[in-house]
């Protein structure tokens, strides 16, 4: 049975597993990631079973716990279905699997209750709950081998996550496991479940793979399997979040229906929450991808039209779609993560999420699905008056035409600032969880007035800071007012220069390849989605290989990813890094020398580079994700290849926007 025929039964069931199991929110990650696992802290962690205790006599608390517990699973009485020591899901080649799901159904039960036992065993302290979780893990870890089919890594994805973390919450509550027995769980989770998740799939099959992968890293305290589950959500070519969500908020599997497309996002939305327990932020990866891509499908679910729609996007494997698929649509569906970006974007950041909230406030109360996650995972006991501090220091910077940098020096709180509200001409424009902010869409010529404020998870804002006039340039490419340093270890400073039009860079440098770069580097470090436009009107031959051209680049150390649009003498190359660290890649785009035109175009973590004869006809020369925040840094590079000699570049009709 292929993907496209499986039952809605079954894509029920499988996506029930992304949606219910979030923890809520504790202190401010880091966008790093974990140098040590906390524990309990994969669904939930220490602080989040403490406010569920708090919470269970209290509404909306105490009803959603009930309905919750209408589930036969969430019972100790439940009786479990398996082992099996071979499970199939699409496969009915192996003797032992007498049908293709042999064993699945029973495996993605048996993972829920031991789960729902397990979390209802820490809530109400009653042993019969740790128990019949106990007996369901100890059962699956001694039998099962084997899990087989062309849908192996969905059955290990949707199911591993729920045995890891039942298996993390009875490890850490004294609930009398047996040490031996927690140790096969982890042979288990690490031997059966991994390898068929260790290599994410695209789209949905990807985000499941990830969302158990950081399950079982965290229980078997395996850092290099958490990194790999980090890295995936970051930077894979298919799997990735900036992939699978367009900064419209689309989903890649919006055109093939809503269940995948919501299956999709909820899959991503698991694995930032678990992400966030262990001080890892994800949820600001791509500018707040996550909440545009709740918002975009909420909207259309409410029976609204799709806000925007690209044709030519879709999954690595499957689409584009010429249009919206509304086959699922449906304005109560339970297992909706709405309740998780709420209490993450609304509760805890301030931001605004209207279609998210309308959903979530219309999902059915009485669904044990809903139930649970309003139970786990609605914030709202802890009391706090106090507004952050003023920002101060606030600087505007005209960066061309219509656009304008703004950065200030952070406010403080008593807990913890959440992000920042910024205002043009008294009007609330953006939000910025750092100290720094883009603004785009502006008209040239103009003198805009801006002013900044700080807020809180509770949204105690504080006053706005002082008012700074901005007035855009005149021009696309008037001039930009690019910082410039070297990096890396170059043998001769260079300099950065500008007249009549004419960016002049002088640069030594043993090159920008390999594992680290030597190079002198124009720029202006941005925010979200922007173009970098130049023409490189000349380039001195101090080698074959110097490069001069246009970049965008993740930091300003000298291993930093990176995507560069650039001319050598005699040829156009595009050149990519990933990550901090990796090896630099490189494709000979044509044959031609200066004066040409390069570009380099963000969108989310994927940066799309061009070149061109005239600036006005463009050709495609590459495209790469980077391992970039919200804020890359984005301008001209220039290297010799020569580290004692100098060469020197010119740019003109530089711009960005």
């Amino acid at each position: 049975m292929s993907e496209k025929r499986i039952t809605t039964k079954i894509i029920c069931l499988t996506l029930v597993a992304v949606m219910l199991f979030l923890p809520s929110l504790g202190a401010l990650p880091k966008t790093a990631e974990a140098a040590t696992f906390a524990h309990p802290g994969i669904m939930h962690s220490a602080a989040d079973i403490t406010r569920m205790i708090a919470n269970q006599n209290t509404e909306p608390w105490k009803s959603a716990l009930a309905n919750f517990k209408t589930d036969s699973k969430a019972s100790s009485s439940y009786t479990k279905q398996g082992p099996y020591s071979t499970v199939c899901r699409n496969d009915s080649t192996l003797s032992t699997c007498t049908n293709a799901n042999y064993g699945n159904s029973a495996l993605e039960n048996d993972a829920r209750a031991a789960y729902y036992n397990a979390l209802l065993w820490n809530v109400t302290g009653t042993q019969a709950y740790a128990n019949k979780a106990i007996e369901i893990l100890d059962a699956w870890s001694s039998t099962l081998t084997t899990i087989a089919g062309t849908d192996a890594q969905l059955a290990a994805g949707d199911n591993g996550i729920f045995l890891a973390n039942a298996g993390e919450l009875l490890r850490y509550s004294n609930s009398g496991w047996a040490t031996a027995n927690i140790t096969q769980l982890e042979t288990m989770l690490t031997n059966v479940f991994y390898p068929q998740i260790q290599s994410p799939g695209d789209a949905n099959w990807g985000g499941s793979a990830m969302k158990s992968m950081i399950s079982i890293a965290i229980f078997s305290n395996n850092q290099t399997m958490f990194d790999s589950a980090i890295s995936n959500f970051r930077t894979n070519s298919c799997a990735s979040v900036t992939r699978n969500v367009m900064s419209t908020g689309q989903i890649s599997e919006s055109g093939r229906d809503q269940i995948h497309a919501l299956g999709g996002l909820g899959n991503l939305t698991v694995v930032a929450q678990i992400a966030w327990n262990q001080g890892v932020d994800l949820f600001g990866d791509g500018d707040n991808r996550l909440l545009a891509g709740s918002e975009y499908w909420s909207n259309y679910n409410l029976g609204n039209e799709p806000t925007s729609w690209d044709s030519t996007y879709g999954r690595c494997t499957m689409g584009p779609w010429s249009g919206i698929n509304g086959t699922g649509r449906s304005a109560t569906i339970g297992w909706a993560q709405n309740e998780i970006i709420y209490a993450h974007y609304v509760t805890r950041k301030g931001l605004t999420a209207p279609y998210t909230t309308s959903y979530m406030n219309g999902m059915p109360a009485t669904d044990p699905d809903a139930a649970l996650l309003t139970f786990a995972y609605r914030l709202g006991t802890t009391t706090d008056s106090t507004k952050p501090s003023t920002p101060t220091g606030l600087t505007v910077k005209p960066l061309s035409d219509k656009v304008v940098n703004l950065s200030w020096t952070p406010s403080t709180d008593n807990i913890a600032v959440s992000g920042y509200k910024i205002y043009r001409n008294g009007t609330i424009v953006g939000y910025s969880q750092s100290a720094d902010y883009t603004d785009v869409g502006l008209t040239a010529s103009t003198a805009y007035n801006y002013q900044v404020s700080a807020y809180d998870a509770k949204s105690n804002t504080s006053t706005t800071s002082s008012t700074v006039t901005a007035t855009t340039l005149s021009s696309a490419t008037a001039q930009i007012p690019f910082s410039s340093q070297d990096i890396g270890s170059v043998g001769v400073a260079g300099s950065y220069s500008y007249s009549g039009g004419t960016y002049t860079v002088k640069a030594s440098g043993s090159d920008i390849w390999d594992y680290a770069d030597q190079f002198r580097f124009a720029y202006v470090p941005l925010k979200g989605d922007r173009t970098i436009t130049a023409r490189v009107a000349s380039l001195t031959n101090t080698h074959s290989s110097a490069k001069a051209g246009v970049m965008v680049r993740e930091s300003l150390f000298d291993n930093g990813s990176n995507v560069y649009a650039a001319l050598k003498p005699g040829l156009a190359v595009f050149q990519n890094r990933t990550a901090p660290g990796a090896v630099t890649k490189s494709t000979t785009s044509a044959t031609l020398s200066a004066p040409y035109w390069v570009r380099a175009t963000r969108s989310g973590n994927t940066v799309t580079t061009y070149i061109s004869a005239d600036g006005v006809t463009w050709t495609q020369t590459g495209s790469s994700l980077i391992s970039a925040a919200s804020t890359a840094y984005v301008g001209l590079a220039v290297t010799s290849h020569a580290n004692t000699t100098l060469t020197t570049a010119t740019f003109d009709n530089v711009s960005i926007q």
